[in-house]
C-alpha cells in the first residue's frame, strides 16, 4: 500500500489535541505511551489507505465502527508496523487489549460511542507452575543458607525467594514494598495486591500475611544488610531520618551510581532475580528431585496458594498463610482468599 499524506487531515488534527489532553496527569506514563502509540497507528492506517479514505474528515468518520474494524483487522495483520512482522500470522493478544482499550478511553472522552467488532479470543494459556518437590528443596536450601557472612547480593535475593514463597506476589508488589510493611515481631508482612487488568478506580486490596520462620530469619538477614546501604551519614545512628529510601529492596553496587541504597525497579529486581536463579540452578544440578527453575517468578508465585490463618492473634486485618497442598489449576482469576484493607501505620 502506497503512504498518502495526511498530515491536514482534520480526523488526525482532533485525535492528537484529543490524545495530548488525555496524556495529561492523572494519566499514567504507560497509559499516555499507549494512547500515542494508538494515534500514531491510525495516523498510518490512514497513510497507507487500510481505512476508508473518509476517515479523514472528522473525529466522528475516525472512531465509526466499519473504520475501527478494518484498523483492528490490519494492526492484527501487522500491516501497521513500521518494520515486517516475524510472525504477523501470530498477533500478540496483550497488543490487542491495548488498541480496544486505548480506543474506549478516546471515544468516551469525545463523547463518541465505540463499537467495535467480535474478534475471536484465544484462551491464554499459564506457564507450568513449581511442583511441590523443587518448592520443598528450595525451602530446605534456603534454611541452610540463612546464615550471617553471606554477600550482600545472595542475602537479598534469599530474602525475596522467600517472601515469593510465602506471599506469592508479582515482581511489582515486591518493588512496593516498603519496610514499614514489614513485622518481624508478629510475624507478618502487609501487601498491596496489583493484580494484571485491575480497575485503576477501585482501591487496592491489601492482604496481611504470615511469614514462615524461614522468611523471617532471611528478612532479618536483609534488613540488617540493607541498613547499612541505605545510611545516609555515617556519622550519625542508623534509623529513619537517615536512611536514602524506605523502599524494602535497594540496590547493592548501582551501575553508574556513585553509592548503593536506591530502591530496586522491576527490572532491576527481574535481573537479580533470573541470576540468582542461574546459580541457583547450576548449584542444585544434579540433586535427586530437582527440577531447573525457570528464570521468571510467575511460575513460582502462582504456585502459592493462601488461606485465613486461624492460628493468628486477633487484629483488624484478617492474617493468611501459605497452604501446604501442591499447586492446583489455576483459572485467569486469582485464587479465592480474604482481602483486608487495614490502616497503613
Amino acid at each position: 500500500m502506497a503512504d498518502t499524506p495526511t498530515a491536514a487531515a482534520p480526523s488526525l488534527q482532533a485525535l492528537d489535541a484529543l490524545v495530548e489532553h488525555l496524556s495529561q496527569p492523572p494519566t499514567g506514563a504507560s497509559r499516555a505511551k499507549q494512547l500515542r502509540w494508538i494515534a500514531g497507528e491510525l495516523r498510518t492506517a490512514l497513510e497507507r489507505g487500510a481505512i476508508p479514505p473518509t476517515a479523514a474528515a472528522s473525529l466522528t468518520a475516525l472512531l465509526a465502527p466499519d473504520t475501527l474494524a478494518a484498523y483492528l483487522t490490519a494492526a492484527e495483520q501487522g500491516l501497521l508496523r513500521r518494520k515486517p512482522a516475524a510472525r504477523p500470522d501470530q498477533p500478540s493478544p496483550a497488543s490487542m487489549r491495548v488498541r480496544e482499550d486505548c480506543l474506549r478511553i478516546l471515544g468516551t472522552e469525545a463523547g463518541l460511542p465505540v463499537t467495535l467488532p467480535e474478534r475471536d479470543r484465544p484462551a491464554a494459556a499459564l506457564r507450568e507452575t513449581v511442583t511441590a518437590r523443587p518448592r520443598s528443596i528450595l525451602l530446605g536450601h534456603l534454611e541452610s543458607a540463612t546464615l550471617p557472612g553471606r554477600g550482600d547480593a545472595r542475602t537479598r535475593i534469599l530474602a525475596i525467594i522467600a517472601t515469593v514463597l510465602d506471599t506469592g506476589c508479582r515482581a511489582g508488589e515486591l518493588c512496593a514494598l516498603r519496610t514499614s510493611d514489614v513485622d518481624l515481631r508478629r510475624g507478618t508482612v502487609r501487601l498491596t495486591r496489583l493484580p494484571q487488568h485491575r480497575d485503576p478506580n477501585a482501591p487496592p486490596a491489601t492482604e496481611t500475611i504470615a511469614l514462615s520462620p524461614t522468611t523471617r530469619a532471611a528478612l532479618r538477614h536483609w534488613l540488617t544488610t540493607r541498613a547499612r546501604l541505605t545510611l545516609r551519614d555515617p556519622t550519625k545512628p542508623t534509623g529513619p531520618e537517615n536512611q536514602t529510601t524506605d523502599a524494602l529492596w535497594v540496590s547493592i553496587a548501582p551501575s553508574g551510581h556513585p553509592r548503593p541504597g536506591l530502591p530496586l525497579h522491576f527490572r532491576g529486581l527481574a535481573r537479580a532475580y533470573a541470576r540468582a536463579i542461574h546459580d541457583l540452578n547450576t548449584d542444585m544440578a544434579g540433586q535427586p528431585g530437582w527440577h531447573p527453575l525457570p528464570r521468571r517468578m510467575e511460575p513460582l508465585r502462582r504456585a502459592i496458594h493462601l488461606q485465613p490463618d486461624d492460628s493468628a492473634a486477633p487484629t483488624d486485618a484478617t492474617v493468611l498463610r501459605r497452604t501446604d497442598d501442591g499447586p492446583q489449576q489455576q483459572t485467569g482469576r486469582r485464587r479465592n482468599c480474604a482481602y483486608s484493607n487495614p490502616t497503613r501505620g
